[in-house]
């Protein structure tokens, strides 16, 4: 579909005025990033960021909203839906959405007393509105994509968390965004504001059942005040024929730290980009990843580790596994602007190919804009299972499946021992464990 052609898609005015009336939007957001939206034409592959992903034949026919029916209890919750947030330890807080509906939030009382605030992102635009409209899209603004436009204009739900100054969360909050409507769309929302000296754990978790057709939309911007240290974790789970496109990126304020754990095992076609600014001296920032195709998924990650404080660091591992026909693509850039001196910058990405049709590329970046980085480099590497590695364990009697396991949580190794949330690794060690029982 062209940007003028319009006939296909349910994405319209109509559509735009069929919202409900409590997905709020202020100072005309919406109406402009519907204006965008029509306005910007696909991304084409002629441009470097989108050179590795077509998305030429996208079709937006999806059903931008759909009823999720709200829940009073988590008793009210449907069973599959529960099942799908995988929540194994304690929560500070929980949020469910299914299909664009915000269906229950919970947060500790005590959470509550100290100022800390969990809630539908519709209704904090009119609750905490001076907080909102300070905040929203102004770390991934309207106009970065065609995709970030369509999200403005059509997101509803949406998790909206506030840490005020100097407190301390000790347990993690998680939000579940959980799609169940065929051929419907979601925006997925996160809204995180980490103020001064605060410290907390985000667990961002999407998933659905496999599906005929179906788009996930998502933006996720965290704001970290002076001193605050923030914990992101996104886990996308989206079931086959779910498209998925989502941006999420993080201002870090002075001597604050950002860590953030991407993990992609879901969805037909799944791009994500992630972009850290370490705006004020002594930020710092370690970006995980975590991927696994099959089939003829195409998955595809893109990186920015942008320095603008002086002393900042920045430290990017990502690791993937690919097999059948399946296909990834890395593309990450380091930038070290003029005025950030002594800067500490790495990234690394790796990808472990587990059959003959599987492919995967790498390409990373530097941009160095001044003349005293204590360190700026990067690492990148594909390739098959080494038969020598796999020679020497069947020389000692393990089965070929068993020693291509073994390499394979090798690799990934190296991500997984920098996982501090136990629940988190071993719900990705069941993952790979259940990638790697369908390759046999």
């Amino acid at each position: 579909m062209s940007d003028t052609d319009t006939t296909t898609t349910t994405f319209d005015a109509a559509a735009l005025e069929a919202l409900p009336a409590r997905a709020v939007a202020t100072g005309g957001i919406r109406e402009q990033a519907f204006a965008r939206f029509v306005a910007t034409p696909l991304p084409s592959k002629e441009t470097e960021e989108w050179r590795y992903t077509d998305v030429s034949d996208l079709v937006f026919d999806q059903v931008p909203y759909s009823e999720g029916g709200a829940a009073e209890t988590l008793d009210d919750v449907p069973d599959r839906v529960l099942e799908a947030a995988d929540v194994v330890g304690d929560r500070a807080g929980l949020q469910i959405q299914r299909n664009g509906d915000v269906i229950i939030t919970h947060l500790a009382k005590d959470l509550v007393d100290e100022g800390v605030i969990l809630g539908d992102l519709d209704l904090a635009a009119s609750e905490h509105r001076d907080l909102v409209e300070e905040h929203l899209h102004s770390v991934v603004p309207i106009d970065r994509s065609k995709f970030t436009a369509l999200h403005a204009a059509f997101r509803t739900g949406g998790t909206f968390l506030y840490v005020p100054p100097d407190v301390q969360v000790e347990l993690p909050i998680q939000t579940l965004t959980y799609l169940d409507a065929d051929g419907g769309a979601v925006f997925p929302h996160t809204l995180l504001i980490a103020d001064r000296g605060s410290e907390v754990t985000f667990i961002d978790r999407y998933a659905s059942p496999d599906l005929r057709r179906a788009l996930s939309d998502a933006v996720v911007e965290i704001v970290a005040g002076d001193g605050a240290h923030v914990k992101y974790i996104g886990l996308q789970d989206w079931g086959t024929g779910v498209q998925h496109v989502g941006v999420t990126r993080a201002r870090v304020g002075r001597d604050a730290q950002v860590r953030s754990l991407g993990v992609a095992f879901g969805g037909t076609l799944a791009r994500g980009e992630v972009e850290i600014e370490l705006a004020g001296d002594g930020s710092r920032t370690e970006l995980l990843g975590v991927y696994f195709g099959d089939g003829d998924q195409h998955i595809d990650h893109r990186s920015i580790q942008l320095h603008r404080g002086s002393r900042s660091s920045s430290d990017l591992l990502y690791k993937g596994a690919l097999r059948d026909a399946s296909s990834a693509i890395y593309t990450g850039t380091v930038i070290i602007d003029h005025d950030a001196h002594l800067c500490d910058a790495y990234q690394t990405n790796r990808n472990i190919l587990l059959s003959e049709q599987a492919k995967a590329m790498s390409v990373p970046n530097l941009e160095i804009l001044t003349d005293d980085p204590t360190r700026c480099g990067h690492a990148a590497s594909v390739g098959p299972v080494s038969e020598d590695e796999l020679f020497y364990l069947q020389s000692r009697g393990i089965p070929r499946d068993e020693a291509e396991r073994l390499i394979v949580f090798g690799f990934f190794a190296e991500v997984l021992d920098r996982i501090d949330l136990p629940e988190v690794r071993e719900g990705i060690e069941r993952s790979i464990e259940a990638e790697l029982a369908r390759v046999g």
